[in-house]
């Protein structure tokens, strides 16, 4: 895989490609870059008929370990991969451990390996099992294992430890990959870790150094999930400031979690350069439709209508094992709907328009608020895969806006037009 670097704006946001991947080598993708989140080799709500009908652009699929793990042998078995077993072999695809979309349980710490939470309960994988999986998905470019369970409230102990872990599971999985046929030419990822402690994290890239990766990922903010959502960009900016002044500039970084459009913008103005879409999954999860400006072109159409106020983040129950809403190990989490709208709300009973005026989406070329919320209010299957074929929509338009922005340096005026739509909904 081949990094390029072909801008730097005045913020320091880069706008580059991804090229030269062994299975699809004549793939480029632009970066800032949006990664397609999927569970089980599959985009949530959506089968393949349905994403071609999203999107027919080049995409990367993030297909994280804990929703494959169960079904790697059988992979292995069918000998060609996850992309073909899966029926998606004209996509590349991403391996990272944990599934960003879902909160991660804190405090289950092993000397020498970590957990995942699979449907079948808690499994323990070391690099060595790890690695083994890996060689039966190959995927054309996988994060190595990390000890990202750390938080703002994370004690000095424990940030040690995983930093620790990272660069000790890091370099073995390092060794194992260029001993193996399968994997010896497939791009790695390294961890960066130190939960929100500068020193940690510029110690985790020095010890890093010595392995030839591909990129890095910036880890051990949130425990994934809704806790991505309610990140305090005050708090990350110090850290990533510094943090990302001490990695390469020809390598990509790589922010995973659900975070909030305007932290998003925030993220690409520092120098991140890939994402995930969990954050349009977990809004249809909750039956809301993305309504936020997510262009500054003229010829879409503005938001004109007043929508409902929202003043605070709201709790709502969360599966403490897999993110899940409504599930008997729930949680309460604050989850903030100030982009969205809640098509279970009432309000939109008898509303006509469609989820968004202009947006050119299946959904809102063929159905109305009113339609979408019955189907929401009376849990019909149809209802998330509307609104799952929407937020994505909206939210790759979004990363087209941004790198357009970036290359006319307009990235602070969608960032102010962000701004000024959170406030009026915060009125």
């Amino acid at each position: 895989m081949k990094f390029t670097v072909s801008s730097v704006a005045k913020s320091t946001a880069r706008l580059g490609s991804l090229s030269e991947f062994t299975r699809i080598p004549d793939a480029v993708l632009e970066t800032p870059l949006l990664l397609l989140h999927t569970r089980g080799a599959s985009v949530p709500h959506l089968s393949y008929d349905l994403l071609q009908m999203v999107s027919t652009e080049s995409h990367i699929l993030q297909m994280p370990l804990v929703t494959l793990v169960e079904h790697t042998k059988n992979v292995k078995t069918f000998g060609k991969g996850i992309a073909e077993f899966a029926g998606l072999k004209e996509y590349l695809n991403y391996v990272p451990v944990q599934d960003s979309g879902t909160t991660t349980p804190e405090g289950y710490h092993e000397k020498n390996s970590i957990s995942l939470w699979t449907r079948g309960g808690r499994k323990l994988i070391d690099p060595q099992t790890y690695i083994t999986c890996i060689e039966a998905l190959k995927p054309d470019m996988f994060q190595a294992i990390v000890d990202g369970d750390t938080t703002s409230n994370s004690s000095m102990k424990r940030v040690k430890r995983s930093v620790d872990d990272t660069v000790k599971f890091a370099g073995i999985c390092a060794n194992l990959k260029e001993k193996s046929e399968a994997l010896k030419d497939t791009p790695m990822l390294a961890c960066i870790t130190g939960g929100y402690n500068i020193k940690e994290r510029l110690r985790c890239i020095t010890e890093l150094k010595g392995l030839n990766v591909a990129g890095y990922v910036l880890e051990g903010f949130h425990t994934n999930g809704e806790s991505a959502t309610n990140l305090i960009w005050e708090d990350l900016e110090p850290v990533l400031t510094e943090t990302l002044e001490s990695l390469p500039d020809n390598r990509p970084r790589t922010f995973h979690g659900p975070v909030t459009p305007i932290v998003l913008l925030k993220l690409v103005s520092i120098g991140i350069d890939i994402f995930d879409a969990t954050f349009p999954w977990l809004v249809a999860e909750r039956a809301g439709a993305l309504v936020f400006p997510n262009s500054l072109l003229k010829g879409n159409a503005p938001i004109t209508e007043t929508l409902p106020s929202v003043k605070f983040p709201i709790q709502i129950k969360l599966g403490e094992k897999d993110g899940s809403l409504e599930n008997e190990n729930s949680k309460d989490e604050l989850v903030d709907r100030v982009f969205e709208i809640n098509l279970k709300d009432k309000l939109y009973f008898n509303d006509t328009r469609p989820l968004v005026e202009g947006c050119s989406c299946y959904c809102c070329r063929k159905y109305s608020r009113s339609y979408v919320h019955h189907l929401s209010a009376t849990s019909e299957l149809q209802g998330p895969i509307l609104l799952m074929m929407h937020n994505l929509h909206h939210y790759i338009n979004f990363f087209r806006s941004i790198r357009l922005a970036i290359r006319q340096d307009q990235l602070q005026d969608l960032h102010s037009t962000l701004e000024q739509f959170v406030t009026s909904r915060r009125s």
